[in-house]
């Protein structure tokens, strides 16, 4: 590095989706990172580094299910679902968030997966849950993350707000992302 030009400034503290998330204090360090990721990448056999815009990032697709208004822990909800509905493979559903009951029933939001999406269209979109039958809506990935979650008047976009940054001169606050 070149004690002479200005130091690239980065904030890399987040892993979203599986991939580390690099902010670029401005646009000198995200050339600095593109120059560094491209001479690394090919440093060992078998190392496999990118750099993508957050935007790109892979999504799963997710899926809203309604049930009956109960006290239950979230971290009870997917074990309950996939006990008694072993056709639909569940290992890697998570719940998003659980939103306030309403008069009758609970929404929750899950992370779910793409194999599951062809067990659940053939249940025509509905689980056995306690002792009746939930109806699902799948949201899938390729659905923009904005438009999809602004219709579902909740606020899990906040995973990637702060990733949404403007502006690319040195002189800007956290210009750039990678």
């Amino acid at each position: 590095m070149d004690k002479k030009g200005p130091a690239p400034l980065f904030d890399s503290g987040e892993i979203c989706r599986g991939c580390r998330v690099i902010k670029c204090a401005n646009q000198y360090s995200k050339e600095f990172l593109e120059k560094s990721l491209a001479t690394a990448s090919n440093a060992w056999e078998g190392l496999s580094l990118k750099l993508i815009p957050a935007s790109e990032i892979p999504r799963r697709p997710r899926a809203r299910i309604w049930l009956p208004k109960m006290e239950l822990d979230s971290s009870e909800i997917v074990p309950c679902l996939k006990l008694q509905n072993p056709e639909v493979p569940m290992d890697d559903w998570s719940v998003i968030k659980v939103e306030e009951p309403q008069q009758h029933s609970s929404a929750i939001l899950l992370l779910i997966n793409n194999e599951s999406l062809e067990a659940l269209e053939k249940q025509q979109f509905k689980l056995r849950f306690d002792l009746r039958l939930a109806k699902v809506k799948v949201f899938p990935a390729s659905v923009a993350l904005d438009d999809d979650l602004d219709k579902l008047g909740d606020d899990t976009k906040k995973l990637l707000d702060d990733l949404r940054l403007s502006g690319t001169d040195a002189d800007s606050e956290l210009g750039e992302q990678s």
